[in-house]
């Protein structure tokens, strides 16, 4: 499973995640022609926290978007 880099704080109404930033941009550039909608990811933020997450494309912003599926989080510092 492929990790994207994700920011807490760039959440949206919809509880996804906005993968249009940076460090995001970076880790999709490597696994762009990999990515389709539905597909499972793991989104890291700064090594402290994993969740896994689904992607999907969103036409209206132009970007990835993931939807994290909270009940697989995992936490360096527990």
């Amino acid at each position: 499973m492929h990790g994207i880099y994700f920011d807490v704080n760039e959440g949206d109404e919809r509880g996804r995640f906005d993968l249009g930033i940076p460090g995001a941009l970076r880790d999709i550039d490597a696994v762009r022609s990999e990515l389709t909608d539905g597909m499972h990811v793991i989104l890291y933020d700064n090594e402290e926290v994993e969740v896994e997450a689904v992607i999907e494309f969103d036409q209206e912003y132009g970007r990835w978007m993931a939807s994290p599926l909270w009940n697989t989080i995992k936490r360096s510092y527990e």
